[in-house]
């Protein structure tokens, strides 16, 4: 059987079995919320000999370590579409857990809660998502496990989220199933708002995202929600959001609005077809005089020298 260290002393510590029992044992170096072995037992009070015999002994030996064990410290609820709610300490040890629907009530009652009860979370949380796995919960196309956790701490509460959505995904794999898993850190706030509503805070996100997926989110109240399976809730979100995405103008097909910079260029002079308008260098030439056809205008030095008296006729010699 094994134990929770729920109070320590010098030679001393107290643990908590899973049927309730208190049991005195040497203190070998424990820490609070340390799980042992109960085999360790040097002396056995049950807690109804306590009540009986010598509860005020009792809770003074135990002082503040056991009543701190059981101050509910962080919150973790799962919707499957039973929905479990968890109390836990602050070593995250469940102190309580509860049904919030019938469903949810059901798998209890196949679990045991006491079963349950001063288990970590993660055990906790596999135990009732495999319960759920065997009745069949998650072997529906569309299926889903949204998982919230809430803690003074937001950064608490954020660890958990991540920790339990990876043991939930294993548990799926497990049971080959194909279940979306969502984890989601929650405010404190958000739990007492579901509460008031009668549901679990991760349902509530829930419907909040289908609201908010809605092509008109004022036609749609939460309360047309509230008794609905997470798996119909997930299918309508997913509906909405795929209708939203189709009413969306396509990035690509809407360019052609846009004026595209390669088919625009026509209006633009382009640098090499224009230059026909620029004089060209090389052709452009002929309005410049060659120098070597415009000599015709310079007197030629041979051909000219036919105006220059001939030196042999100039003589006069007959």
């Amino acid at each position: 059987m094994k134990a929770v260290i729920v109070d320590v002393r010098k030679k001393t510590a107290a643990m908590l079995c899973d049927d309730g029992s208190i049991i005195k044992i040497r203190n070998r170096n424990y820490t609070i919320g340390k799980e042992v072995d109960a085999g360790m037992t040097i002396k056995i009070m049950t807690i109804k000999t306590a009540i009986t015999v010598a509860a005020a002994s009792l809770l003074l030996a135990l002082g503040l370590g056991t009543s701190s064990y059981y101050v509910p410290a962080r919150y973790v609820s799962v919707d499957i579409n039973p929905s479990i709610e968890y109390s836990l300490n602050m070593y995250n040890r469940v102190v309580d857990v509860k049904g919030v629907n019938q469903d949810g009530e059901n798998i209890l009652e196949e679990l045991n809660i006491k079963a349950l009860k001063n288990k970590k979370i993660e055990d906790a949380l596999s135990m009732t998502i495999s319960q759920a796995a065997k009745e069949g919960y998650l072997q529906a196309e569309g299926s889903g496990i949204m998982i919230a956790t809430a803690a003074r701490n937001n950064n608490s509460a954020e660890q958990l989220a991540v920790m339990l959505k990876e043991t939930a995904m294993s548990v799926v794999a497990a049971n080959n199933s194909q279940a979306l898993v969502i984890g989601e850190a929650v405010g404190l706030e958000r739990v007492e708002e579901a509460k008031e509503l009668g549901i679990t805070p991760g349902k509530l996100n829930l419907i909040e995202k289908l609201i908010e997926s809605s092509e008109d989110p004022e036609s749609v109240t939460k309360e047309d929600w509230l008794d609905k399976s997470v798996k119909e809730i997930m299918e309508q979100t997913k509906e909405n959001t795929d209708k939203g995405q189709e009413n969306r103008p396509s990035e690509t097909p809407g360019q052609e609005n846009r004026p595209s910079e390669m088919p625009g260029q026509e209006n633009r002079p382009s640098e090499t077809p224009g230059q026909e308008n620029r004089p060209s260098e090389t052709p452009g030439q002929e309005n410049r005089p060659s120098e070597t056809p415009g000599q015709e205008n310079r007197p030629s030095e041979t051909p000219g020298q036919d105006k220059k008296p001939d030196s042999n006729n100039g003589n006069g010699r007959g």
